[in-house]
């Protein structure tokens, strides 16, 4: 039996020996091997960073190296690439690295053409769930704001007028997520929590602890137009590109609150635009939309009845530190034969 911690977890005593002979020559945005270099001897793992710099660029002790002698057979794809702006430049380079066998990413999502391209080429792929709590915060700080009335509150209180302004409770309204996965799931415990009733939508249908009811996605219009809130946290794939549009919409309770944190793409953003002008969409909230960033003058900026946030609902402060804890997690796993956490199988992406 392997021998784990508390949670769950490979020990790192094992991982150093199996790690012992040759290190693990591994990519690393510098920024992320700076933050994690002493983690990771923590646990054990013996890894040989070739690094991606900040000017796109690979070095290895300091000196400048070309991608076909880099001979990488890992690579994190961090949140690092994010910050500085280099996550497209990293994923065309991933594509084009010859030695590549495993690629640990950051991202929750695997619909960028770069991951399809990897996994043909035999890489295996291991994605992110750091940013679910986070998420599910956006997603329950979305509700009280709209409930609780916060764009009239503000208003008043920018125009100096002492107003009441009653307000609706969480507790006994209705929420759908559209989507009931992890992030789904996150969402309902919280919304349960505040004492609302939350049916999922899944492909596998059958119940769930976490929610009062699962449906299917051909048996949700029922729970649709009952839903006070309709969340969207599906991933994107070649089958459902604007697949919620006119007819999504117009099974909507009137005035119920939508709120997109899947992608973007999932919209027919026309429809959504008619659904909030006649008022069957009462108030959308996007953080996410077809083109990011979103061009100025596009409409979503102006609308009276949408919240707009720039793809953000996964950056919580807890973000960095799951993420690095994933990568340690993983390394010890991968260098132990064991099996990965969130490894996205090659079916997924073709």
């Amino acid at each position: 039996m392997r021998p784990t911690d508390d949670s769950g977890s490979t020990m790192p005593g094992e991982a150093a020996s199996r790690n012992a002979g040759t290190p693990l020559r591994m990519l690393f945005p510098r920024d992320g091997w700076v933050r994690m270099r002493d983690a990771i001897a923590d646990a054990g793992i013996r890894i040989e960073p070739v690094l991606f710099e900040p000017d796109g660029s690979f070095s290895v002790e300091g000196r400048a190296i070309p991608l076909d002698q880099a001979r990488f057979t890992a690579a994190w794809f961090s949140l690092d690439t994010f910050a500085r702006g280099q996550d497209e430049a990293f994923l065309a380079r991933m594509v084009e690295a010859p030695d590549l066998r495993w690629m640990q990413s950051a991202r929750a999502g695997y619909d960028h053409p770069a991951f399809a391209r990897l996994a043909a080429k035999g890489v295996r792929l291991s994605m992110s769930k750091a940013m679910i709590p986070a998420i599910g915060e956006y997603v329950v700080a979305a509700v009280f704001d709209h409930f609780q009335r916060g764009p009239e509150r503000r208003a008043a209180q920018a125009a100096q007028r002492w107003q009441a302004f009653p307000f609706r409770e969480i507790a006994g309204s209705r929420w759908l997520c559209v989507g009931y996965g992890e992030i789904g799931r996150d969402i309902a415990v919280r919304a349960r929590a505040l004492g609302a009733h939350v049916t999922g939508v899944r492909r596998s249908g059958g119940t769930d602890a976490d929610a009062d009811a699962i449906v299917r996605p051909d048996d949700m219009a029922d729970a649709l137009a009952q839903a006070d809130v309709v969340i969207l946290s599906v991933p994107l794939t070649r089958d459902n590109d604007g697949a919620y549009g006119a007819d999504f919409f117009a099974g909507f309770k009137p005035g119920a609150l939508f709120i997109n944190v899947g992608r973007g793409p999932l919209l027919d953003e026309a429809a959504l635009r008619s659904a909030l002008d006649d008022g069957r969409v009462g108030h959308a909230v996007l953080d996410v939309c077809r083109v990011e960033p979103l061009p100025p003058g596009e409409w979503q900026w102006t609308h009276p009845r949408v919240t707009l946030t720039a793809h953000t609902a996964g950056i919580g402060s807890g973000l960095y530190a799951r993420t690095d804890r994933l990568l340690v997690d993983n390394l010890v796993r991968y260098t132990t034969g064991a099996p990965l956490l969130h490894e996205i199988g090659p079916e997924a992406l073709a």
